[in-house]
């Protein structure tokens, strides 16, 4: 089971020409727009759909509101996507679409799915884009791929959750807090987590999405755009510890939060997964913590 990344998030959303401003300041490419709402692609290929909450196609959320109502998984071959057909099918209900999409539940209820990943193109090589020339004050981020999604899941499922993903999905454990929640990879990358599931909120909703992009100071040059245009900072600018990546958090009014992150940790197969009583902490460092007054960290 070729799993290789997340391929497509599937907001259902209240106010839709909201979200859709959101997702143009966030620095996405926007490659349709109507009735129906609007798709945004990244660099990589990725999708981001922006659907009206009262959209009857979507798939039901567990919580209320605007919120992601759907992540893809995107596989490398037709052999994969008719494997997890199979697995999948022993014990729930899968459906597949007409643009070869399956869909599902997962063990913790969300809706989910797979499909084909789109082939990536990589783009020609261009000059070193250095800081020391004429600097351009509306210089924002360009996220260049999804890099990973996280879940609140209540308590009591996160060992059912995760012998879904790792069991019978072959996603890999990298780090495990006890009192935090659990990260893990998908079989196709070497990301420090694709996936995460996080307890402090101790109930099942949508979380966050992780956007990636080149360095520190697309970040800081993201978000402060992002602040610039009226969104509202859900952390300061500050360093993982579990993962290490820089990261910035808004608010989005799509559901969640998006995160600007750069500088991942990169694990190879040699890894061994980390059980940790109790979390090591948040983040090796913060940006003026104290300017955004009620951090929902993760």
């Amino acid at each position: 089971m070729n799993i290789s990344r997340v391929e497509s998030l599937v907001f259902g959303v209240e106010d839709v020409a909201a979200g859709i401003r959101y997702f143009d300041d966030w620095g996405l490419s926007c490659v349709e727009r109507g009735a129906r709402g609007a798709e945004f692609r990244t660099p990589a290929g990725q999708s981001i759909l922006v659907r009206p909450a009262t959209d009857a196609a979507l798939p039901s959320a567990p919580e209320d509101g605007s919120t992601l109502r759907e992540a893809i998984w995107g596989v490398d071959d037709d052999a994969s996507l008719a494997k997890i057909g199979a697995e999948l099918s022993r014990d729930r209900d899968v459906g597949m679409d007409a643009q070869g999409t399956l869909h599902a539940r997962d063990a913790a209820g969300f809706a989910f799915g797979f499909r084909r990943a789109a082939p990536v193109k990589t783009p020609p090589a261009a000059a070193a884009d250095r800081m020391n020339r004429p600097f351009d004050p509306e210089r924002r981020a360009r996220p260049s791929r999804i890099g990973h999604i996280v879940f609140n899941i209540p308590r009591q499922d996160i060992d059912t959750a995760l012998a879904f993903y790792l069991e019978r999905l072959q996603f890999r454990l990298t780090d495990r807090a006890l009192d935090t929640g659990a990260f893990m990879r998908c079989p196709g990358s070497n990301d420090h987590h694709n996936l995460f599931f996080a307890l402090r909120a101790n109930r099942a909703s949508f979380n966050h999405a992780a956007f990636e992009v080149r360095d520190i100071d697309e970040i800081v040059l993201g978000g402060k755009y992002m602040k610039s245009r009226g969104w509202r900072p859900n952390t300061p600018l500050g360093r993982h510890i579990l993962g290490s990546n820089v990261f910035w958090y808004f608010d989005n009014p799509c559901g969640g939060r998006t995160e600007y992150f750069a500088d991942m940790d990169q694990m190879d197969d040699n890894w061994q997964p980390r059980v940790w009583e109790k979390n090591p902490g948040f983040a090796m460092w913060m940006i003026d913590p104290d300017e955004v007054p009620a951090l929902s960290r993760i």
